[in-house]
């Protein structure tokens, strides 16, 4: 949580992140009320936000519409942000091989303040998978990704109950499995990852339709292959497995 009291906190640029936060992978374009309804930040104030962030590119108006998109500048800073982490370009022929093999979809998601958000996805090449994409957010508690992440965390007397469950099954198996928990059609499971010395948790995951993917499969073919290939990376990356 953002401790909106502390005197180094500078609110109007947490505003206008805000405001730039958002826009959706689904979102054509947005307009001041609706960016107003989904911040919850007062309509002038948006107002004066998009126009100055269009004025710096990180906002596109259009016209006749006089809705935003997000603008260049927005663009490439999240290709700077995505190139910053090299382990992805290397995670690329890995985790497109495994989507291929086990014909479901491999992300991998970082947290992103009370969600994990997906940083990069890999889909089979002959078949549809489910529709997240590159972006979409998950919630923490309840999706596999995030759960790993929070397994990670040294234990406090205030964890849940899952995180502890959590934790001892990342020593037993190496993946934690979530079951319907974020939504009731899917299932999925996840390998936390921390690529550098800054110590920001990533987790790899794999995910399908209860139908194509249940418990017994995940545990007896998908959960294995998925530390296999994180353990790959691990080794180029010189990192302890």
């Amino acid at each position: 949580m953002v401790d909106e009291t502390d005197r180094r906190h500078a609110s109007t640029l947490a505003k206008g992140l805000q405001v730039l936060r958002a826009f959706s992978q689904k979102d054509a374009s947005l307009g001041n009320r609706e960016i107003a309804r989904r911040t919850g930040i007062h309509s002038s104030t948006v107002s004066r936000m998009t126009y100055t962030l269009a004025k710096h590119g990180f906002l596109v108006q259009l016209q006749p519409s006089e809705t935003f998109r997000l603008g260049p500048a927005a663009i490439a800073l999240g290709y700077t942000a995505r190139e910053g982490y090299s382990f992805l370009s290397l995670a690329d022929p890995l985790m497109q091989e495994l989507a291929d093999d086990i014909s479901a979809l491999v992300a991998v998601g970082v947290q992103d303040g009370d969600a994990v958000m997906l940083a990069r996805v890999w889909r089979p090449s002959e078949r549809s998978a489910i529709w997240l994409q590159e972006g979409h957010r998950l919630p923490m508690d309840r999706s596999a990704p995030g759960r790993a992440i929070n397994a990670l965390a040294a234990p406090t007397p205030d964890d849940a109950p899952q995180t502890t469950e959590d934790r001892q099954a990342l020593i037993l198996k190496g993946y934690v499995t979530s079951l319907g928990g974020w939504n009731a059609e899917v299932n999925a499971c996840a390998v936390p990852f921390v690529p550098d010395q800054t110590g920001l948790p990533f987790a790899f995951l794999c995910g399908a339709g209860m139908d194509e993917m249940d418990a017994d499969r995940i545990h007896n073919d998908v959960g294995p292959k998925l530390i296999a290939k994180v353990n790959a990376l691990k080794v180029m990356l010189g990192l302890p497995q």
